[in-house]
């Protein structure tokens, strides 16, 4: 996902008040109510003190006269210019922030009112804040933002308030801006290239410990003949060249068939921390899938719930990757139930070719998982398959949670159950051939990353 980091940052969109406004409205400041209620208070009395009725009319004429000068003196529009300063790319489930700055383009002092609210797929606190800009003054704000939802997202208009010292009056407006936030799956490219050379030295490592021969392996380099090599394998040509026995060394083939099958059913739809779990669970669907076309492996990829939702074939090359995201961006939310036997019947019709295949899913129980369990385990007749199970970390919490209340005992016995039920379907489909990962979205990535690297280490593709 590195190409994410080749985005440029957007110039600064500078939206003045003449141009990039919404019509400008002036409201009363809480010192003018306050001064109108304290006249309207005096005007009750005048009727039982007379003497007070010159000092009331002179009082209402003064507060009209600086009202008057309040509007005459009122700042023009172009006096305040707005600056967002936002990342196109933002990650799920990953704080950000993006800076607003609002400057003073005229020759006096203002008060400015800054109000910035964010949309409902972008979580945070916005801003609500009052400054005082001398003139050609700046002030700068950052805004923390989270991504909760993929897509793209429009930022909302920012409101202001001006108004001079005098303070009577306030002029409200909207800064209509054409910012716009697309909220994908992953990681950081800085992340990604820390994950990509992590996984290359486990590889290495690995790979030095077992390093196979011949079998439908790549060819590596030569060596001497020793007494117990088989014969099949010597390299007649390089030997006469050399005048010395020489037998061809061979590693595993870096081309195998990988498809990552993601459930975006029903159970993939819950909230973990406020995200939805099936863009949580994307995360390590592209780590992986990173991974493994760094290896040079073809990479197909298959979204399912009660039927398959998107299919992209099995090719190698950093472009797939592209492929895989934008099939990701376009899923629907999780409303509907998982149907495994169609989601096999669909790849086995699509893809005949002996492949590794890595699911993600979730469950509940044992009774639900049956369908899951019957289906995976025909898939192991033809290919290696990896159960990647995507945990809700509330279980865990509910588990281990303190309290002698019976509510509290009730909730414990039936998380225990389920977590129970849950290893149960984990150890019977390990002992049907099928390679497990259980955890909850943000920890599964390294694991599952070198149970990928074990399964390929090991050759049994």
């Amino acid at each position: 996902m590195k190409f994410f980091a080749e985005w440029p940052m957007p110039s600064p969109s500078r939206v003045d008040l003449a141009a990039g406004t919404a019509r400008r409205r002036a409201v009363p400041h809480c010192r003018l109510v306050r001064l109108l209620g304290g006249l309207v208070v005096a005007s009750a009395l005048v009727p039982i003190f007379p003497s007070l009725g010159a000092l009331w009319v002179g009082a209402l004429i003064l507060i009209t006269l600086l009202v008057v000068t309040d509007f005459l003196l009122r700042p023009h529009r172009g006096a305040v210019t707005v600056v967002r300063e936002v990342r196109p790319i933002q990650h799920v489930g990953r704080k950000s922030s993006y800076l607003l700055r609002v400057r003073n383009e005229s020759s006096s002092p203002l008060l400015v009112r800054v109000r910035e609210v964010l949309p409902g797929a972008l979580e945070g606190d916005g801003l609500d804040e009052r400054v005082e800009l001398q003139e050609q003054g700046e002030a700068s704000f950052e805004i923390p933002l989270v991504g909760v939802e993929r897509g793209e997202h429009g930022l909302l208009p920012t409101g202001i308030r001006l108004s001079r010292p005098i303070g009577l009056l306030e002029y409200q407006e909207l800064v209509c801006h054409d910012d716009r936030v697309l909220v994908v799956p992953g990681r950081p490219a800085a992340e990604s290239d820390w994950i990509l050379s992590r996984a290359a030295l486990v590889e290495d490592l690995g790979d030095r410990r077992v390093r196979r021969r011949g079998m439908a392996r790549e060819f590596e380099s030569l060596r001497q003949y020793v007494v117990g090599d088989e014969v099949r394998y010597m390299d007649w040509k390089a030997s006469a060249r050399r005048m010395k026995p020489l037998v061809r060394l061979f590693e595993a083939e870096r081309n195998a068939e990988v498809i990552l099958a993601l459930d975006c059913g029903r159970l993939m739809g819950g909230l973990v921390n406020g995200i939805c779990k099936l863009d949580l669970a994307m995360t390590p669907v592209l780590d992986l899938a990173s991974v493994a076309l760094r290896r040079r492996e073809r990479l197909g990829f298959l979204a399912f719930d009660s039927e398959p939702r998107a299919f992209v074939p099995a090719r190698p090359g950093l472009p797939q990757l592209q492929e895989i995201l934008t099939a990701m961006a376009r899923l629907p939310a999780g409303v509907n139930p998982t149907s495994y036997l169609r989601a096999v019947r669909y790849l086995e019709a699509r893809h005949r070719k002996r492949a590794l295949i890595v699911f993600f899913t979730d469950f509940t129980d044992e009774l639900s998982a049956q369908e899951m369990y019957r289906s995976l385990v025909a898939l192991t007749r033809r290919h290696i398959l990896i159960l990647v199970g995507v945990g809700d970390p509330h279980l865990e919490e509910i588990h281990e949670r303190s309290g002698n209340d019976v509510r509290s005992v009730f909730e414990k016995a039936v998380a225990g159950d389920l977590l129970l039920e849950r290893r149960r379907v984990m150890a019977q489909l390990a002992r049907s051939g099928v390679f497990t990962l259980d955890g909850e979205p943000s920890q599964l990535s390294g694991p599952l990353i070198s149970k990928y690297l074990e399964v390929c280490l090991r050759g049994a593709l």
